[in-house]
């Protein structure tokens, strides 16, 4: 027993033994790692007024697009779940660039699970004139007709 650290020893029971008594309690255990900190006090704050500027543009520019609107339309906040409905990235964290462009570009991407389904072809084009002149085959030559002449 003179392998084991001197608590185990005084408790005369091998490792096994403890390990598997303790198992239930180890996982509900926090891991020495982690910090027991209240979570708005562990994160450091952006003071660069330029990152955040550019930061504000890109949120500004994913609240602004179609399935930002309908999932405002859908989901009321007080509904929202993290795991489940898209979340702003806070720009008033500080993180690296990359770290950045990675949350806006998963963000982008949840929102657009939320874009309106598409809408048929209908209506006019830019010139006043219906959609249908654009379907119609421009010339109907054969290719070969083409290569041979």
């Amino acid at each position: 027993m003179e392998h084991l650290p001197w608590v185990w020893q005084m408790l005369g029971r091998d490792r096994k033994e403890l390990c598997e008594e303790s198992l239930p309690c180890r996982i509900e255990m926090v891991s020495v790692g982690v910090s027991t900190e209240p979570y708005h006090t562990r994160w450091e704050v952006e003071t660069d007024e330029t990152v955040l500027q550019r930061r504000q543009k890109q949120i500004d520019y994913g609240k602004c697009t179609p399935g930002y609107q309908c999932f405002l339309q859908q989901v009321p906040k007080a509904q929202r779940q993290p795991g489940l409905h898209p979340q702003t990235p806070n720009k008033n964290r500080r993180y690296s660039r990359r770290s950045w462009d990675a949350q806006i570009r998963q963000w982008r991407k949840v929102l657009h699970s939320w874009d309106p389904p598409s809408q048929p072809l209908q209506g006019r084009g830019a010139e006043g004139q219906g959609m249908e002149s654009l379907l119609e085959p421009v010339d109907s030559t054969p290719l070969n007709d083409l290569l041979d002449g």
